[in-house]
């Protein structure tokens, strides 16, 4: 007589499940940490790429910085470079627009760069002319976001730091004749590197004061076009 196979029995087969399950489960863990990790490895590339970007755009307006004034929306003449505490405005003139198309329109155009509190973001406004009516409406763009905190300072002539600008009293009608400074300090903070600081010279040299010697002049640290018109804490990166 033949045997007749013997099969599994349901303990063995228990045992067999339980143990592909413990396996399985090991291996779904390990899968889900490794695509969680690649996920926030890319969310921060493109966190670091966003500063980056933002350090060369604002280190490019700054390079291109123009000594020529502007009339706001009122008519009133303002300086080729200004500063207001509220919103942490910083207005100045850039040059070097490119006009591929021959547009009937100046190389120069009106750049602002604000804090937006309620958004946390850093953001840059500009129109297509200089001295623009008062129902001018500016194109934005969000240059920085999730950003906790922004300051200012402006290094002057006498190299001293100044929290605004332009320093002193201006005669009414002189506004823009006031000349931007030698160079802009931006302070940054947020949850990603803490505090970031940014040092931007800018593009134009400041002309001499009426009456003053040569050592109030022009032997300033800007020059147009200078390759090192940018510097920060890394290209964009914090500390």
């Amino acid at each position: 007589m033949m045997k007749r196979g013997r099969g599994f029995t349901l303990l063995e087969l228990i045992v067999v499940l339980a143990i592909f399950g413990v396996f399985a489960a090991m291996a779904y863990g390990g899968l889900n940490y490794v695509l969680n990790t690649r996920r926030e490895l890319e969310t921060r590339l493109d966190r670091t790429a966003e500063w980056q970007k933002a350090f060369q755009r604002l280190r490019n307006d700054f390079q291109l910085a123009s000594g020529r004034g502007a009339r706001d929306g009122f008519g009133e003449a303002q300086p080729a470079l200004r500063f207001e505490e509220y919103g942490q405005r910083v207005e100045f003139t850039r040059g070097g627009w490119r006009n591929p198309l021959s547009l009937p329109r100046p190389s120069l155009e009106r750049v602002v760069y604000r804090y937006d509190e309620e958004e946390r973001e850093l953001r840059r406004d500009t129109w297509r002319v200089l001295d623009r009516a008062d129902d001018r409406v500016a194109a934005s763009l969000v240059v920085l976001s999730q950003i906790d905190e922004v300051r200012w300072r402006f290094l002057d002539r006498n190299r001293e730091w100044r929290e605004r600008w332009p320093e002193g009293l201006t005669a009414p009608g002189t506004a823009g004749d006031r000349p931007p400074p030698r160079a802009v300090e931006l302070t940054l903070k947020s949850k990603d590197y803490d505090e970031v600081r940014w040092l931007f010279r800018i593009g134009v040299e400041p002309s001499p004061v009426a009456g003053a010697g040569s050592s109030g002049g022009a032997s300033g640290s800007g020059s147009g076009g200078s390759s090192t018109g940018g510097a920060g804490n890394g290209s964009g990166g914090g500390r």
